[in-house]
């Protein structure tokens, strides 16, 4: 399972194959683009000039982002809100939905009562309609950083499967970062 993440993290085990870095400029490695966007215009304009590589979109039209071709996760934030319909298009156009960790450590009282309300509900339609996602933990600096199993068991706590989370987390990276893979099923061997 690899784990996203918001800043280059040190060289520690935490029981992940690696780390993949998203930020909104490319860096060196495993890394994907975050890609910021307060309309859908905006959002189209800015996608445009994005290469080849992950992108992880975070705006405040979110049926608007999974329509687009180039995107491939919906970043976790404590302001998401994805509707039953935006989850459904998400299976059916590809796109995997994030849960990170991270939201629920920075949230305190209500709100985090709040946010654990909302994420039930996410998981119970990404669970109906097998939509793809990624559970991490969207760690913005060190002290955020989890192992491995502390985030599958938080989130396998909710209904979300670590197995199912690891395949599509695996999928994205190797569409951009294994010469050998064509699409799920096929590689070329050498």
């Amino acid at each position: 399972m690899f784990d996203f993440v918001r800043f280059a993290p040190p060289k520690i085990e935490l029981g992940f194959k690696g780390f993949v870095i998203l930020s909104e400029k490319p860096i060196e490695g495993l890394h994907g683009v975050i890609v910021r966007a307060s309309n859908a215009k905006e959002l189209r304009k800015k996608l445009k000039n994005v290469g080849d590589s992950i992108v992880a979109v975070e705006c405040a039209d979110w049926k608007e982002a999974v329509m687009r071709k180039k995107v491939d996760i919906l970043l976790d934030s404590e302001n998401r809100n994805l509707d039953y319909a935006t989850i459904k298009l998400a299976k059916e156009k590809d796109v995997a939905i994030e849960f990170g960790l991270s939201k629920f450590i920075k949230a305190k009282g209500l709100k985090r009562s709040a946010l654990f309300s909302k994420l039930k509900e996410e998981i119970r339609v990404v669970n109906k309609f097998d939509t793809p996602f990624i559970i991490t933990s969207s760690a913005e600096n060190v002290y955020q950083l989890r192992t491995k199993k502390q985030i599958e068991n938080f989130f396998s706590f909710f209904g979300l499967s670590a197995k199912k989370a690891d395949f599509f987390a695996e999928r994205i990276v190797r569409r951009y970062y294994d010469e050998r893979y064509v699409m799920d099923g096929f590689f070329i061997e050498k």
